[in-house]
């Protein structure tokens, strides 16, 4: 069993040797869970949805079968059905990730290159669901999928402090932090179907999404630049117009390798910015280094 989910396994257990009363403290389905864990290795099961939101989840025999209904920003109403394997929803929460690491791995994953051409098969509710849509419709399709995802600190939903969910994670759990619904987005723009370079932008205790200027679509040709020029800024955690951000200094935007660092400003954020050195070592590495 995966060490990220091990918490929510020891947690039930301490409940049932403590003595509590299983059906005010943990529900007998959610004790067969666990106990199916043990037995099986598989990790606790997905973090639950919430039964009125825009995301449900049933149960197959072999994986998950997800569906996702949302609106975009320009008030399109959208659907979409989408399987993920257990076995990969397994691997995913036992292959830890870093910042780094979980950002390189969204750009190649093969859930987020099925999600994107599953994306094109999305049903809608007018004349847009009858011919082929403008890459600016796929796109602001593919960023309302994301903002429909319920936000959840990871405290709450993994019970760690920090916690980096990988894209099947995310899709499965159906909701996820800065950081995961940054990595969903970035995983869908980057695959052949859209094909952009994408980045992630840092801010104090902040994640949002880079696409490159030349990548996006005309209709967004005045969306205002990043520091640094290249990238434009998308919000994954708040319906905003493409270029349009929360009002907090950039810290660093990382895409093919480090674009754009503002030391004085990551020594200003301090701890907000390294919550985890380690894994922004080369974002702070870079940031150590002398102006050129």
């Amino acid at each position: 069993m995966g060490v990220k989910r091990r918490k929510f396994l020891d947690t039930a257990l301490d409940r049932v040797a403590l003595g509590a009363v299983v059906t005010s403290v943990v529900e007998p389905s959610d004790l067969w869970s666990v106990v199916l864990s043990l037995s099986a290795g598989e990790p606790v099961r997905p973090t639950p949805t919430d039964p009125g939101g825009a995301v449900s989840r049933k149960r197959t025999a072999d994986g998950y079968a997800m569906t996702y209904e949302w609106t975009d920003r320009p008030g399109r109403e959208w659907r979409l059905e989408f399987p993920v394997e257990r076995s990969a929803y397994r691997e995913a929460v036992d292959e830890a990730h870093g910042y780094l690491s979980g950002f390189e791995a969204a750009k190649v994953s093969a859930h987020a290159e099925r999600l994107t051409a599953a994306l094109s098969d999305a049903s809608a509710t007018d004349e847009y669901a009858r011919r082929s849509l403008p890459e600016s419709v796929r796109l602001e399709r593919a960023i309302g999928l994301v903002h429909s995802l319920e936000y959840a600190r990871d405290v709450e939903s993994t019970g760690a402090s920090d916690y980096i969910r990988t894209v099947e994670e995310t899709l499965v759990d159906g909701c996820g932090d800065c950081e995961d619904l940054t990595y969903l987005l970035v995983g869908m723009l980057s695959q052949p179907a859209f094909g952009y370079r994408t980045a992630m932008v840092i801010l104090p205790g902040h994640m949002l999404a880079g696409v490159h200027r030349d990548d996006l679509p005309p209709a967004y040709a005045d969306a205002p630049t990043l520091p640094g020029g290249t990238y434009v800024a998308i919000e994954c955690v708040s319906s905003r117009p493409v270029g349009d951000f929360r009002d907090d200094p950039v810290l660093a935007v990382y895409g093919d390798g480090v674009e754009y660092v503002d030391r004085s400003a990551i020594a200003d954020a301090g701890r907000e910015f390294l919550r985890d050195p380690t894994q922004f070592q080369t974002v702070a590495d870079a940031s150590a280094e002398p102006p050129g």
